[in-house]
């Protein structure tokens, strides 16, 4: 039986492009065309995908609350939602957020660590970071019907980081797209 996944992209509601990476592209502008191929390769695999990029509400729990009741209306069986971190200029690595209490999150978490150490291993594993409601992104994870991710692929603050995936956006789309698939499976 299909499943269907939402890729969602991170700071997607109006007036909120994120953080800025050192190549000056917004969390947004780099991730919208990556979820759309995102979406192409778990479609390619048999599963049925849905890109979601731009959320109604006017600041981040009227949003998190709209992507929530969107997500179920759709009967979304999975949803990950794609961002990159910011820090200092030597911050780097890959990380993973799931709810702290959801096994599947946990479980779709792992599964696209393990896609991105294959994919990516000179790269830093920063590993899975269980959120809970003290933490940012909780609402996301908590109000989603469906287990669900938050994607942080690299540190846009750090150049080397940034400019390693600017030239590997295929890779990284394919990466995602593992995780996903292999969660599925």
């Amino acid at each position: 039986m299909k499943k269907l996944v939402a890729i969602c992209v991170g700071h997607s509601r109006a007036g909120d492009k994120g953080a800025v990476n050192t190549e000056g592209v917004s969390e947004w502008a780099f991730n919208q065309p990556l979820a759309k191929r995102v979406c192409e390769l778990i479609e390619e695999a048999g599963h049925s995908a849905i890109l979601i990029d731009r959320y109604e509400g006017s600041g981040y729990s009227p949003a998190m609350f709209w992507l929530a009741r969107r997500l179920k209306e759709l009967k979304v069986d999975v949803a990950i939602e794609l961002h990159f971190n910011a820090a200092g200029p030597l911050a780097t690595g890959y990380e993973f957020l799931h709810w702290f209490c959801s096994p599947k999150g946990l479980t779709l978490a792992s599964k696209m660590n393990k896609s991105f150490a294959k994919a990516f291993p000179e790269q830093r594993n920063r590993g899975l970071k269980p959120i809970d409601a003290a933490d940012r992104g909780g609402l996301f994870l908590r109000k989603s019907h469906c287990p669900s991710l938050i994607c942080e692929p690299f540190f846009g603050s750090n150049a080397k980081d940034t400019a390693f995936f600017s030239a590997r956006t295929e890779e990284l789309a394919v990466a995602y797209a593992a995780g996903v698939i292999n969660w599925l499976a």
